[in-house]
């Protein structure tokens, strides 16, 4: 029962920690893309967001292949 209790617990620190930098990362690019802004560089701008796009298009592509090769 302690291995299962040690297990648990390194688990959900491990997900905090992940949520930590995925809340920073998100953070950061959002004050990125404000500063960018308000600044006046727009290409900035553009190319931050068309890089989220093609991170998601790529995702999105990737979990279509998965489910059409049967491995979700």
């Amino acid at each position: 029962m302690d291995d299962l209790v040690l297990t648990g617990a390194a688990g959900i620190i491990g997900l905090f920690c992940a949520a930590i930098f995925l809340l920073y990362g998100i953070y950061s690019i959002a004050v990125l893309i404000y500063s960018s802004a308000i600044s006046g560089q727009y290409s900035m701008v553009l190319l931050i967001l068309g890089a989220l796009l093609a991170v998601g298009l790529l995702y999105t592509a990737t979990g279509v292949w998965l489910q059409k090769a049967g491995r979700i």
